[in-house]
C-alpha cells in the first residue's frame, strides 16, 4: 500500500486485470479517430469493479483478501477473445472507443468474487451489470461521429497479468493511475 496522504481516504478506486505487454501491444496497435484521445499504453486495463472512494483501512483490508482469495483459485486466468471495437454510448455522439470482451466463466467467477469481498470490507457494490471491456480512447465532449465500429478480428486473444487495486487522480493530461496492490493472476 501507498503512504497516507493528507486526507483520510483514496478518492476513485477501482480493481481491474492488467493486460500483459503483448495484449497491451495489440491494444495500442488499433487505430484511434483524431478526435480521441488514446488511453496511455501502460493506463490499458480491464476494469472489474468501480468503487469510488474508500478509507485506508477499508483498502488495506480489501487487497489483503484479494491477495488471500482471489489468484490461486483464477490462476492462470484464460485469455479472453475480443469480440468487437465499439464506441459507447453510442456512434452519434461516443465518448468512449471500447474493446469489448466475450463474457465469460472466468469473467463471471471473477466479478462475483470481487464484489463479495467489496461487500465484506463494507464497499457499497456498482449496481450495473458487469461488461468485460478495456477502453481504448475517449472523445472530446463535442465529439460527433464515431468512426465505423470493427478491427476485433486483428486482435489475438488477451492475456492478463494481474488483478490490481487502483486510485486515480484525473489531471489536465487525464487521468493517473497508482497500485495500491496487485495480485498475480
Amino acid at each position: 500500500m501507498s503512504e497516507a496522504r493528507e486526507t483520510d481516504q483514496w478518492r476513485r478506486c477501482f480493481v481491474a486485470l492488467a493486460p500483459d505487454a503483448p495484449s497491451r501491444d495489440a491494444l495500442a496497435a488499433l487505430d484511434v479517430p483524431p478526435n480521441a484521445r488514446r488511453v496511455p499504453y501502460a493506463q490499458l486495463h480491464l476494469t472489474v469493479a468501480f468503487i469510488g472512494a474508500m478509507s485506508f483501512a477499508q483498502g488495506e483490508s480489501l487487497a489483503a483478501r484479494l491477495a488471500e482469495r482471489t489468484a490461486p483459485p483464477l490462476s492462470p486466468f484464460p485469455p479472453a477473445p475480443v469480440t468487437k471495437i465499439e464506441c459507447w454510448p453510442g456512434r452519434a455522439q461516443p465518448r468512449l472507443m471500447v474493446a469489448v470482451l466475450a463474457m465469460s466463466d472466468a469473467f463471471t467467477a471473477l466479478d462475483w468474487r470481487v464484489r463479495s469481498l467489496m461487500g465484506e470490507v463494507g464497499l457499497p457494490l456498482d449496481a450495473r451489470a458487469f461488461r468485460p471491456h478495456i477502453t481504448l480512447a475517449r472523445f472530446t465532449h463535442d465529439a460527433r461521429g464515431a468512426p465505423p465500429e470493427g478491427g476485433a478480428q486483428a486482435l489475438p486473444p488477451l492475456r492478463f497479468t494481474s488483478l490490481v487495486l487502483y486510485s486515480s487522480t484525473l489531471a489536465r493530461q487525464g487521468a493517473r493511475y497508482e497500485a495500491l496492490a496487485s495480485v498475480v493472476v
